[in-house]
């Protein structure tokens, strides 16, 4: 159930929030990349973008011109945006996130997935991203994702197959 574990986005319910902390810390006691870990239970947009411009070293080329402490929610959104799709090596971690508003929950999933699939290379398998997120229960992810997924053009896959590729759902309850 944990196959290649180090390369695929996990999305991690079952058990309790304690039990899903200690099979994320494994996890992070043991990878070489660098960790950006959001604090749980994250419950609305804004709260993200907050721990968004806390976490993530992302400066945008005409900085000097700007008061970060004045960028927008949408600037500091399309910054991240950025820098998920040019970064490698890294391991970003989204605890308890099941509070989240639901559309943001799922649009912000699906945006990391997303560009992971783009970001995909045939003769490549190296992932230069992982996601990790936590919550309680499954509540349908890979269908709600499959919903909204854009595909490439030509792609072979359906968006559930893709999503399923990505993602892997491990409930503790099964382990």
């Amino acid at each position: 159930m944990t196959k290649n574990i180090d390369r695929k986005n996990l999305f991690v319910v079952g058990k309790s929030a304690a039990d899903r902390q200690r099979f994320v810390d494994n996890i992070v006691a043991t990878t070489n990349k660098v960790v950006y870990r959001f604090p749980p239970n994250i419950r609305s947009f804004d709260n993200y973008i907050e721990q968004v411009r806390r976490l993530f070293p992302f400066v945008p080329t005409n900085w000097h011109e700007q008061n970060p402490k004045k960028w927008t929610r949408n600037q500091v959104w399309d910054f991240h945006l950025d820098w998920t799709n040019n970064t490698h090596s890294i391991l970003i971690v989204i605890e308890e996130f099941g509070k989240m508003e639901e559309n943001w929950e799922i649009e912000i999933i699906r945006d990391y997935l997303q560009k992971s699939y783009y970001q995909e290379q045939i003769n490549n398998p190296l992932v230069n991203f992982q996601l990790i997120v936590t919550q309680e229960e499954d509540e349908g992810i890979v269908e709600k994702l499959s919903a909204i997924f854009g595909l490439k053009e030509n792609e072979k896959r359906t968006s559930n197959q893709v999503i399923s590729g990505k993602l892997q759902v491990i409930n503790l309850e099964l382990l």
